[in-house]
């Protein structure tokens, strides 16, 4: 039943992207086709005819390449959640919009309902490595933001994406306020999730692995974290952020772990913080 929660949020990320009415694809030089996540569809993006004044580029590919690179490793400095330096209720569209072209990537809108506008772009850095971004504006203003990166398989610490692991989020941030989990043994793509919340500051991200590698031990389901590989990792930011994750098994039932406990494992060494998920909290 979890398993089938999980697949049901991966496609509705994928829906939320798609207009109603027309069944056009983006070109190359608009939103780019999104990311294949854990067999779900590929969607297709209809942009309305909504254009928003952009500065031109001010990086080249390689300098684009870099920067982007360096998001992926630290968190820039600015006021918490914040993502390549938009920051929702902060951030207007306008600026959001030259951010992003300064990068060389174009902002579309794809939808709009609710009186919220929906736009999206879409960056792949190298083989294997995407990313989606969708912000949700509302007068003039990003209220929420949302990413999903299709990320390479690799162990160990040395990711590319440390600026969203556990241990630097946890360290940035503090504890989270909830941890939940999702496993789901269905062959033959089986999926299994992690989900950190951090309520202070609006702040959801998730890691997820389709495949049995998501644990150390498949047999005894023991999960290390910062070692195990990821291959998909989801963001939102923003109070009331558009199509959160489904309720999981929270940590307390799934693990014999408190969150303080949890946090405390999580900050020390990455080869020993592990720890074993219950298998009769799964149904």
């Amino acid at each position: 039943m979890i398993y089938k929660y999980h697949l049901c949020f991966l496609l509705v990320l994928s829906i939320s992207l798609v207009s109603c009415t027309s069944n056009a694809v983006v070109t190359p030089t608009n939103v780019l086709s999104p990311l294949p996540v854990l067999g779900t569809p590929t969607f297709i993006i209809t942009p309305t005819k909504t254009q928003i004044p952009t500065l031109p580029p001010t990086l080249t590919l390689l300098q684009a390449n870099e920067k982007i690179r360096a998001y992926l490793q630290s968190s820039i400095d600015c006021p918490a959640p914040c993502f390549w330096g938009i920051t929702p209720k902060k951030t207007t569209l306008r600026e959001a919009t030259n951010i992003f072209a300064s990068l060389g990537l174009e902002l579309e809108q794809t939808n709009a309902e609710n009186n919220q506008e929906f736009y999206a772009t879409h960056y792949d850095i190298e083989k294997g490595f995407e990313t989606t971004i969708i912000l949700t504006v509302q007068d003039g203003i990003v209220k929420t933001l949302g990413a999903g990166m299709n990320v390479p398989s690799e162990n160990g610490t040395q990711r590319k994406w440390a600026a969203y692991s556990p241990e630097n989020l946890i360290q940035r941030y503090g504890s989270p306020s909830k941890v939940d989990f999702f496993l789901g043994r269905v062959s033959p793509t089986p999926t299994h999730s992690m989900v950190l919340y951090f309520d202070n500051i609006d702040l959801i991200v998730s890691y997820s692995r389709s495949g049995m590698n998501f644990f150390n031990n498949s047999t005894t389901l023991d999960l290390c974290p910062l070692i195990n590989e990821v291959n998909f990792i989801k963001i939102w930011m923003g109070n009331e952020p558009r199509h959160p994750p489904p309720a999981g098994i929270p940590l307390e039932k799934a693990t014999s772990l408190t969150l303080e406990g949890f946090s405390k494992l999580i900050l020390g060494d990455p080869n020993k913080a592990c720890f074993n998920l219950k298998d009769e909290a799964f149904p």
